[in-house]
């Protein structure tokens, strides 16, 4: 550690006794260096500044405050801006108060007289009263307003739940789109805007807007964004606790029964808690008797009135998780053993029999015998203990030793019952326990060591103590956590407490907690106990009987057997107070052990004669005939209570005397002649003594300390004590750190009037004096060095800040006669002059004077000049050197501390505050606090960060304090000084960055903050400085007001300091590593003007908030840099055109990108999120925005109107520009993000406990805490500053909170519910007011550029920042304004909407249409209003655009649109329509016919869009209505090519490249026909004519109306689709997608339209490639051809209700080339059957017509049938190529067999065939999978006719397979088995047999007998070629399969010839005529 120097002594004395011509105190300067401790410079007189401190760094210098101040207070046209002139007259409170005690009386000496010095101090000390010194008003400045109290509910449409029934998708769809859309709802809403369409003047509509805005708005800004309780931590300075007495944790404990099996005596219990873990009993006995009115009457001696305690409170300080209530049960002495006695209760059961009644009774008769004559004496019994954290915490049903029954806890339910740490039991309810089970007492183990050990190894479980026989019994209590005082509660001094509840109730006790060693706390009130512990006592060799042995202890305050005191306390149904006490019986024992705890209330005056008796007894069980008394006397011993005036505590072993002790025994044992001692001597008497006091210590050096300062204080005169009063205070340094703590506040009231010694000891008090400074020095030092010290928010000890608050009262040496109680009755610094008390002021240098007269000599006779106990304290702080100096200034809150409350006691007791500040204190001691001051700086300047931070607060709140006290002018440039300085060595020390930042926040905290900126200074005519006369000018006009000048930071110093320092931080090259803490200040100092009831009125706001006008310019030069903080990721970007569904997070919008909140835990619902938040950096930078964004709001909303326009008008239109990019900033930063939902609540909640388990495992093994952090920061010095968000360990401060470390169990999900809603409550509040500021700034801005002509640009901005403002969460008391605020901006501009360069019409089209689908009424009556006002202003030159805007922004929306969402917008289309109906303007006008044409073609396409919500899954429909869209968008034709995108989108989702391919190759003839139309190029394709070779369906893209090719100067077709290069990127897609269909020659035809656009461009290598490609698509073409399996086709039919629109519809699907019709009925029925039900779908089997009648209507009908493309004879000699026979086809056929008597098959010559020949709409391929059936043809065929027809398909199947090239041996053997088959060829036998075998007699079927025959031959000849081919391919191996096909073909042959031959004569005959 480095260290610095100071000058000496001389030095100093020529500093404060030299004068300037002036007559100002020259000040020095000391000199810092990291040197030794040692090095001294000299001082030169050039070196010593006056005390005006001029400053020469560039900085300004204050104002003269007080100067100034005068001045205005002499002005008369102050009124209600009086109160920002000066600081009020009562501002300082300096308060005599009673002190505060917890009990009814408070706990004083019984004897005053004869109180021991020591003791007189202590009392003394504990007793007076509090002197209190307060600022009135500092309360104010803190804060009195919770967050968020009180809001009004705003209502946001993303927070309400909307529940509509949701209908059956398809019973839904039940009208078409025709009927539809001439349903236009015509409801009037409640809301409707009666007076729109009223012509009103536009000054009248900007007032009352301005009158709707500003009614009902919050005053307190911040309470919707309070400061963090981080940054006012430091702020402010925690009020210690007051000294009293501290309690962790406490539990009462209701004992509600006790009783055994059987009842036969009086028992007794002994409750004490014991700390397993420690091995030591922690608290004192609480005795309990529960006994019945019966036994207590016979074991009373006598009648008395007593009390019984029946609850009783323990403290628990340091719980651990052995913590076990022990409860030791005793009874009356009785002759027996303890088994003896317990054997009763064991073996008897009570039951109702005789013989049991008959021994109860013995048994209670010979109990009470006993108890009549032996009821002093008692004897062990029985005991048990409870785990009493086991049964808080309720983790384990084994609460207690008793393992047989547990009742468990009743009452309320536990929450959470586990130890927090060793430092904290978690809340928990009352827990009722009851034991059944009791230990018997063993006679030889009654030593709490024995207790601990059985307790120990019964929580084992073992064998043995099983078999131990336990005593039944019940003993039920309740423990229960304490919150208030219960009535009738008592103290361990057996003190009545105060108690706030009242009525009746039982008895408390509390018992005392013995004292911890390591827990440090200080003595607050009067307590001298002592406790007597009886352990052993050794009577074996003692002749006799002596065997049933007590002791009984008495306190004696002489050797007078009648002078022993009344000083035992009493147990539970005993006097208050006793003079003896017996210990319990050990039967038959002649060493016995005892347990007894004997508490004495020792006397305030203890004397040497003040002893302890100690007499030994053997106790008679039988009477004797010769003895009365059972007692006989065995021996005696005694122990002086003290030890030459020291009070005894430890284990003493005593001799026994065995005669009466003689005279004087107690004062010379050893000395008496004639005793007769037991074993010659030796000790036979062991017992320990337990002092709790808090007037005697156990330290010696204290009590001569004390001694010491007694006579001081009592004599003038002690020269000669010099020397040992100052070896005795330095023996303080010495004394153990516990003790000193115990006895704090005596020593330090003790100590601190020592520093006045000088002016009683003459020369030799200097060397006191600085003793007793470095001693109060070493002492602080130790108490801030432990960390068992309990420290503050800010690291101050509590102990000591508590003392300095409550209990430090300025030392005097002589008083008037007036007491203290008479000086602060009044409570008020303005006390009579009678009142003052003259404080004689002493020097420990007479070279130094006061500036006070002398006072009278003293008895020594001389003269001596005096000093004030402040400026003594003062200059002993100066005049420090070395480590001493170190140890001052790292803890120099305490003695700056020390300064102010003396300092203010002065003033007080002077009656000095009503002089003027300059007045108060002399010149020399304002000289003493800048050079304090001053070295403070250079402490902070020079020294290791880690240990600065302290010292540089403490100067802080030292100035802030002395602001109120001293002259403020001074202390500001002690400020300004401190400030500057740590300013220029910032550079080279970065940390120091964070010194001044902390510095400037604390003295910025002053609750008179506005006054001491001079708000009022630029009314004031004083100009003391004449160097700045120049920007006077400047400051006092309008712009100047905004300026940071000079002038400005010498007239607001403070603010000055601020705002320089905020400036610098956003500059863009700063580099700062604090731009947080800075801003957080600023976020303070704002907060605290809102909270500040002396600010609420609006003159006085206005006047604060012009201290802070140039912060506007500010924030308005960083744009840059909020733009780069909020968005992190990349530069701000403009508004742009997204989409959104107001409540679907997944959609698009409009929306800036710029500075969304990046917090949200959900999308934003109206703007998309910024990818650049997911960092941690964004993150915080974005905070920071927030921050600086809101202050830039507060000033704004609380600045005067005027002001702010002037200042407006005088910017440039870029800064202007930018300004509104700042309120559009400042929209996205306060977006709403709305309430969070459940899932998010428990996953906020599980994230929550998660991270506290984290938190404590890092505690436990170290990896965080206040070390590790205080690393981080000197690693990086600076950065736990930059955010407040970094980390765990920074956020929470853990070097200052070190109680934050702890793990606290994660809060109920219930109550952390509530809390986010309130945060919802809040932040919905906060987006109302932020965005209602950012609107009334606008319409400031739209009133001050109405009237001038080059206003465009502005307003077009003012436009874009309420289009922004639309596009957020925002609630209806918003959207209100903001689309009043619309309405009228576009009344008074409406060029700007409709400018040809405008961007924001169709913008704010679609916003209003997403509005007008709000669930309020109210927001969907504003945006209808707005919509139609936007038609009805473009009628006369921009309708058709407008129009067109309007469709697409609906189109764009309405994919996304709900059910619910639908509803809406035909509400508010109603609406429309009503304004419509009543606008009389536009009547006799077409605006009505095209208005509602307009309304029903956004019907239409809003119905179908709709529906694909409801068709999500099955994707046929969807596909269907994307497509219906499209169509429905002919005219619109960016929309049709996106939604053709979407559906090709769809088809490659389902692998479906042929239908998607010809998405783009309709997009692409849509842009052809586009260019062909506008263009008209030779290279281009002359439109979709040019597609038809690929698609017959393309020519419909030449439906487009001309019109829409004219409105291309509006910009309708801007997309890049439609030019040359989308066209040719549309033809690459689609001939990609075509070679993955496999359709090559559809290629071929597209790169004929491809190649003249590269011929054109002479694009060489583009044609290069297409050949290239070319080349390999007719390899492709060549080497698969009829390969290539292109599709399968099949009628499918819908019959029934359940479908909806499709019921009765026939369409032709398009499937893969694979599919059969089993996979196809399988998916088809399965889908529906997942719509409908399981037993709601059937397949019909049977392709013949359905009759829809005999249907059952509860159920759906699929019919499925396989077709086959139909070609008409033309066709098949036109369709050569597979391809062609693959493509456009629109005629499909398929057949059905059926008989004449109804049944589908029969014998072969009556089965008919029907076939039948559909027809659909669109040619297949097409950009759907499915076309709906246009026409139907049925043509049925007669047996012969389709016998025909099927030889000659087998014919040719048989040709193609023998013509195939190359061959394919295995189809065609695969054809010769179906045709010359064993089994098959009888097929065509059995036809030949029916149809040849004889010649019809019908004429007509002739031709086909003779066809059928031919059909034969060439059947057969087909299969011989085949066999043919068939034998030249095969091996040998096949050869013997070979010869079977030719003998099934020889046999086949053979029997068909006689049917082949046969002929038909006729036939022949009519063929030859």
């Amino acid at each position: 550690m480095t260290s610095f120097t100071f000058g000496d002594r001389q030095q100093y004395l020529q500093l404060v006794g030299s004068k300037a011509a002036t007559g100002e105190l020259k000040l020095f300067v000391p000199h810092f260096k990291r040197t030794s401790l040692t090095d001294v410079r000299e001082l030169s007189p050039s070196t010593t500044p006056s005390c005006d401190i001029p400053f020469s760094f560039d900085c300004v210098e204050p104002l003269d405050f007080e100067a100034h101040i005068s001045n205005q207070m002499a002005s008369s046209e102050l009124g209600s801006l009086e109160n920002l002139v000066d600081f009020p007259k009562d501002d300082i409170e300096v308060t005599l108060s009673p002190r505060l005690y917890r009990t009814v009386n408070p706990a004083v000496p019984d004897d005053w007289n004869n109180l021991t010095p020591q003791v007189r101090s202590c009392v003394k000390t504990y007793t007076k009263n509090w002197l209190t010194v307060m600022r009135r008003y500092q309360k104010c400045s803190i804060g009195s307003r919770r967050k968020g109290l009180n809001l009004p509910h705003q209502v946001f449409e993303c927070d309400e739940s909307f529940s509509t029934e949701k209908p059956n998708l398809h019973l839904c769809w039940h009208n078409s789109v025709a009927v539809q859309a001439d349903e236009l709802e015509t409801e009037a809403p409640e809301l409707f805007i009666q007076k729109l369409l009223q012509p009103m003047d536009q000054e009248e509509v900007d007032r009352k807007n301005e009158t709707m805005r500003k009614s009902g708005r919050l005053l307190d800004l911040f309470m919707l964004f309070p400061a963090s309780d981080e940054d006012e931590a430091v702020r402010h300075r925690a009020i210690p606790p007051s000294p009293c007495e501290q309690f962790e944790q406490r539990l009462q404990i209701n004992f509600l029964e006790f009783k055994f099996e059987i009842e036969i005596e009086p028992l007794f219990l002994i409750l004490a808690l014991y700390d397993l873990k420690e091995r030591r009993k922690i608290s004192e006995n609480f005795y309990l008797d529960m006994n019945s009115e019966e036994f207590r009457d016979i074991s009373q001696s006598q009648a008395q009135s007593l009390c019984y305690f029946r609850k009783a409170i323990f403290s628990i300080t340091q719980p651990s998780s052995e913590i076990y209530l022990v409860i030791k049960v005793e009874k009356v002495l009785q002759q027996g053993s303890i088994t003896d006695c317990a054997e009763p209760y064991m073996t008897i059961k009570e039951n109702e029999t005789a013989k049991i009644k008959e021994k109860i009774g013995k048994l209670r008769f010979q109990a009470a015998s006993f108890c009549q004559r032996l009821s002093l004496y008692r004897m062990p019994f029985a005991w048990a203990a409870v785990d009493l954290m086991s049964l808080t915490s309720n983790r384990s049903s084994q609460n207690s030793l008793d393992r047989e029954a547990i009742i468990g806890g009743s009452g309320s339910e536990v929450r959470s019952r586990s130890l927090d740490s060793k430092n904290h039991i978690f809340p928990f309810g009352p827990v009722q326990h009851s034991l059944n089970m009791f230990n018997k007492q063993e006679e030889d183990k009654l030593s709490d060591e024995d207790l601990m050990k059985f307790i120990t190894d019964e929580k084992k479980p073992s064998p043995l103590l099983r078999r131990l026989r336990k005593i039944p019994g019940v003993f039920r209590f309740e423990v229960s956590p304490v919150k208030d005082t219960p009535s009738f509660c008592f103290t361990p001094d057996f003190l009545e407490l105060k108690s706030s509840n009242s009525g009746a109730a039982e008895l408390a006790l509390e018992v005392l907690e013995f004292p911890l060693p390591g827990v440090l706390t200080p003595h607050t009130i009067y307590r001298n106990l002592l406790y007597v512990y009886p352990q052993f006592l050794n009577f074996t060799n003692r002749q006799g009987s002596a065997r049933n042995i007590t002791v009984k202890i008495q306190m004696m305050g002489s050797e007078k057997a009648s002078d022993a005191l009344p000083v035992i306390f009493g147990k539970s149904g005993h006097p208050e107070y006793v003079t003896e006490s017996y210990t319990p019986v050990a039967y038959h024992s002649r060493s016995p052990f005892f347990y007894e705890e004997v508490k004495i209330k020792l006397p305030s005056g203890l004397a040497e004669g003040h002893h302890l008796l100690f007499t030994f007894y053997h106790i008679n069980c039988q009477p004797k005939q010769s003895q009365d008394c059972p007692e006989v006397p065995l021996g005696y011993s005694w122990l002086p209570v003290l030890d030459n005036g020291h009070l005894r505590c430890g284990t003493f072993e005593l001799p026994v005397n065995l005669d009466k002790p003689p005279f004087l025994y107690s004062v010379s044992p050893s000395s008496l002649p004639g005793l007769k001692w037991l074993d010659n001597r030796k000790a036979g008497f062991r017992l320990e003594l337990r002092p709790v006091s808090t007037v005697h210590t156990q330290e010696r050096t204290l009590e001569r300390f004390f001694s010491l300062c007694e006579a001081v204080s009592e004599h003038y005169s002690l020269i000669h004590q010099t020397e040992a009063l100052s070896q005795a205070v330095s023996m303080l340094k010495q004394v153990c750190l516990e003790e000193l703590v115990q006895f704090l506040n005596v020593v330090l009231d003790k100590l601190l009037p020592l520093l006045h010694l000088s002016c009683r000891m003459g020369a030799e008090g200097a060397h006191v004096s600085k003793e007793v400074f470095d001693v109060l020095v070493a002492i602080v030092d130790r108490l801030q060095n432990s960390e068992e010290v309990k420290k503050d928010a800010l690291g101050r000890s509590h102990y000591l800040a508590s003392y300095v608050h409550y209990m430090f009262n300025m030392p005097a040496l002589h008083e008037i006669t007036a007491s203290e109680s008479e000086k602060y009755a009044t409570l008020k610094p303005e006390a009579t002059a009678a009142l003052r008390r003259i404080r004689l002021r002493s020097t420990s240098d007479p070279a130094i004077q006061s500036s006070k007269p002398m006072l009278p000599e003293d008895r020594g006779g001389s003269q001596k000049h005096s000093k004030l106990f402040h400026e003594e304290l003062a200059y002993c702080i100066v005049l420090t050197n070395g480590q001493v100096r170190d140890q001052v200034y790292r803890h120099l809150w305490f003695f700056f501390e020390l300064l102010v409350k003396s300092m203010s006691q002065y003033l007080s007791d002077m009656d000095r505050w009503k002089c003027p500040p300059k007045q108060r204190f002399s010149e020399s001691y304002r000289g003493i606090v800048y050079t304090m001051v001053n070295i403070g700086t250079e402490y902070v300047k020079n020294q290791d960060a880690e240990i600065t931070e302290m010292t540089n607060l403490s100067l802080g709140f030292f100035l802030n304090d002395l602001l109120s006290l001293m002259d403020r002018g001074f202390v500001l440039r002690l400020i300004g000084h401190h400030h500057k300085e740590l300013l220029e060595n910032a550079a080279a020390q970065p940390h120091l960055h964070d010194r001044r930042i902390n510095f400037l926040r604390v003295v910025c905290s002053h609750e008179h903050f506005v006054t001491l900126n001079l708000p009022l200074a630029s009314h004031s005519k004083l100009q003391d400085d004449n160097r700045l006369l120049e920007d006077t000018t400047v400051h006092n006009s309008p712009a100047g007001m905004f300026s940071l000048s000079r002038r400005f930071r010498q007239q607001h110093f403070l603010v000055g300091l601020l705002l320089k320092e905020i400036a610098d931080v956003l500059k863009p090259d700063s580099g700062r590593l604090i731009r947080r803490e800075v801003v957080s200040l600023l976020h303070s100092l704002l907060a605290s003007h809102d909270k500040d009831p002396r600010l609420w009125n609006r003159k006085l706001k206005v006047k604060v908030a012009e201290l802070y006008l140039p912060f506007l310019v500010i924030i308005l030069t960083a744009l840059p840099q909020l733009q780069n903080l909020s968005d992190s990721d990349g530069p701000k970007s403009k508004l742009t055109t997204r989409y959104s569904n107001p409540r679907n997070a997944s959609s698009l919008i409009f929306t800036s990108p710029v500075l969304l909140t990046p917090s949200s835990a959900s999308s934003n619902r109206y703007s998309t999120p910024i990818a650049g938040f997911s960092s941690p950096s964004a993150t915080k930078t974005a905070e920071v925005t927030q921050t600086l964004l809101f202050c830039f709001l507060w000033v704004l909303k609380n600045a005067d109107e005027t002001t702010i326009k002037g200042w407006m008008q005088s910017l440039p239109t870029p800064q202007l520009l930018s300004f509104l990019e700042l309120l559009d900033l400042c929209v996205s930063n306060f977006e709403y993000e709305g309430q969070p939902s459940t899932e998010q609540i428990g996953s906020h909640v599980y994230r929550k406990s998660r991270d506290m388990k984290a938190r404590l495992e890092d505690a436990i093994f170290g990896t965080t805490g206040a070390r590790s952090e205080m690393m981080k920061r000197r690693e990086y010095p600076g950065i736990d500053r930059l955010f407040s968000r970094v980390s765990v360990g920074l956020q929470e401060k853990l070097r200052w909170r070190k109680d934050l470390t702890q793990w606290r169990q994660a809060v109920d999900k219930d109550k952390f519910k509530a809390e986010l809603q309130q945060e919802a409550l809040i932040s919905g509040n906060l987006t109302v007011e932020t965005n209602l500021i950012v609107l009334d700034t606008l319409e400031l801005i739209v009133q001050q550029f109405s009237s001038m002509p080059e206003s465009k640009p502005v307003i077009m901005v003012v436009l874009k920042v309420l289009i922004h403002s639309l596009c957020c969460n925002q609630s209806t008391l918003y959207l209100q304004n903001c689309f009043n605020t619309q309405r009228a901006l576009i009344a008074r501009f409406p060029e700007v909407l409709f400018d040809e360069d405008s961007e924001h019409c169709m913008e704010l089209c679609l916003l209003l249409l997403q509005r007008c689908m709000s669930h309020f009424e109210s927001t969907r009556a504003q945006a209808s209003a707005s919509l139609y006002l936007l038609l009805r202003q473009s009628y006369k030159e921009h309708f058709s655009t407008m129009k067109m805007y309007i469709t697409l922004s609906l189109a764009s929306l309405a994919e996304k649109i709900s059910n619910q969402d639908e509803h809406c917008l035909q509400k508010s289309l109603g609406i429309m329509l009503i304004y419509l109906e009543t606008d009389k303007a536009m009547e006799g006008t077409s605006f009505s016919i095209q208005v509602e044409e307009l309304l029903r073609n956004l019907k239409a396409v809003l119905c179908d869009t709709v529906k694909l919500q409801d068709f999500l899954v099955d994707v046929d429909m969807q596909i269907d209505l994307m497509f219906r869209i499209a169509k429905g968008l002919q005219n619109y034709l960016d929309l049709r090519l996106m939604w053709l995108r979407n559906i090709a989108m769809k088809h490659i989702e389902r692998k479906q490249f042929a239908e998607a391919a010809h998405c783009m190759v309709h997009s692409a003839a849509l842009v052809a026909e586009y260019l062909n139309r506008v263009e008209g190029a030779v290279h281009l394709p002359m439109g979709s004519i040019s597609f038809q070779k690929i698609s017959i369906n393309v020519l419909e893209e030449s439906l487009v109306c001309d019109e829409v090719f004219s409105m291309e100067k509006e910009g309708i077709c801007s997309g890049n689709s439609f030019s040359e290069e989308g066209l040719l990127e549309l033809l690459d897609e689609a001939v990609e997608l075509f070679n993955k269909a496999e359709y090559y020659e559809a290629v071929y035809e597209i790169y004929k339209i491809i190649i003249p656009i590269a011929e054109f461009y002479r694009n060489i290598k583009k044609l290069s490639a297409i050949h290239g490609n070319l080349k390999e698509t007719f390899d492709l073409i060549l080497s698969k051809d009829s390969k290539r399996l292109f599709g399968t086709y099949f009628r499918v039919g819908f019959y029934g209700s359940l479908f909806g629109e499709l019921d009765g519809q026939e369409y032709v699907y398009k499937e893969p080339g694979i599919t059969n019709l089993v996979e196809i009925s399988a998916r088809l029925q399965e889908f529906y059957k997942k719509q409908f039900g399981k037993d709601r779908v059937e397949v019909i089997k049977e392709s013949s017509p359905v009759k829809k009648g005999k249907l059952d209507p509860s159920k759906a009908y699929l019919q499925i049938t396989y077709v086959e493309p139909y070609f008409e004879e033309y066709e098949v000699k036109n369709r050569v190529s597979y391809y062609e026979r693959n493509s456009n086809l629109r005629r499909f056929i398929y057949s059905t067999p059926y008989t004449l008597n109804g049944r589908a098959h029969g014998e072969l010559s009556q089965q008919y065939k029907r076939k039948t020949i559909l027809t659909t709409l669109h040619a297949f391929p097409y950009i759907r999978t499915r076309i709906s059936i246009i026409e139907r043809q049925e043509v049925s065929l007669r047996p012969v006719e389709a016998v025909i027809e099927d030889m000659q398909k087998k014919t040719q199947e048989l040709a193609q397979a023998t013509s195939v090239n190359p061959p394919n041996m295995k189809l065609l053997q695969m054809v010769l088995q179906g045709s010359v088959g064993t089994t098959v060829n009888q097929g065509p036998l059995e036809v030949a047999q029916v149809f040849l075998s004889e010649i019809p007699d019908d004429p007509k079927l002739f031709r086909h007998h003779n066809k059928l025959r031919i059909c034969f031959k060439e059947f057969l000849k087909r299969c011989e070629d085949a066999l043919k081919k068939n034998k030249s391919l095969i091996t040998s191996e096949q050869l013997e399969y070979q010869r079977e096909l030719e003998r099934n073909y020889e046999a086949l042959e053979h029997n068909l010839q006689p049917f082949i031959n046969r002929k038909i004569p006729h036939l022949y005959v009519m063929t030859r005529l």
